[in-house]
């Protein structure tokens, strides 16, 4: 099926735990291989969360962690491993995280073009909160001086994209220190909060967010409900 209307259809879902995104990404990674839209974009804020890359399977994640699992567990911070690119990050409260699920090949986009198009996106969204980031030729994601404002980590299985990014707007910094972040022992995270003193809700920023995205990979952004999302991942909400 053909991608003319290059149509992408988005949802801003709230709160969403880690593994029941998962889930709704590979159900519909399936469905977008005969859909007539070039995919969907999933927005959402996750629990307390860490997560390791797949280049940290099995006990390799250990050496990501600077705190004992059991202290984690005490936080009510839980671990996940991921099949996307990178190495370890944390996700929650305070952070905007998109997860695109995009036939790449139907928007005519290559997979380093795909990573440098997410970079772009980011930059503009930034730029419209009124900061100023940089992309780093070495690592992936966005920076405030030589501090992490925005991670990017992926995953491509014939054609379609999974996971994605995550903006920090203002969540709790020190759960960062629970690991190496993205495996750098010597950079910081910031947030948006701690680099103008304020930072907007999610629903504030998903406006200009979609437009942004929708400009950047030319689209039309399509607004689904949560539980017409639901009803495209095959899902119904308990």
């Amino acid at each position: 099926m053909g991608c003319e209307s290059r149509r992408i259809g988005w949802a801003w879902l709230g709160p969403v735990e880690y593994e029941r995104a998962m889930r709704w990404q590979e159900r519909l990674r399936e469905r977008v291989r005969q859909d007539e839209r070039c995919g969907y974009l999933l927005l959402l804020e996750h629990p307390p969360v860490i997560t390791f890359g797949y280049s940290l399977r099995g006990d390799e994640g250990r050496s990501e962690l600077r705190t004992d699992r059991e202290t984690l567990a005490q936080e009510g911070i839980t671990l996940h491993q991921a099949d996307r690119g990178g190495k370890a990050t944390f996700h929650g409260p305070g952070q905007l995280v998109g997860y695109p699920v995009l036939d790449i090949k139907r928007l005519r986009l290559g997979a380093k073009r795909y990573v440098g198009k997410l970079e772009e996106f980011l930059l503009a969204l930034l730029r419209e909160l009124k900061v100023e980031a940089r992309q780093d030729p070495r690592f992936p994601g966005l920076w405030v001086e030589d501090a992490k404002i925005a991670a990017l980590g992926v995953h491509i299985e014939d054609r379609v994209t999974t996971h994605g990014f995550a903006i920090n707007l203002d969540p709790e910094l020190k759960h960062f220190r629970h690991i190496v972040p993205c495996g750098l022992p010597d950079r910081e995270v910031t947030s948006v909060a701690r680099v103008l003193g304020r930072a907007p809700e999610p629903e504030q920023v998903i406006p200009e967010l979609v437009r942004i995205f929708g400009l950047n990979f030319g689209a039309a952004m399509e607004e689904l409900s949560r539980q017409e999302l639901l009803v495209q991942a095959g899902e119904e909400e308990a």
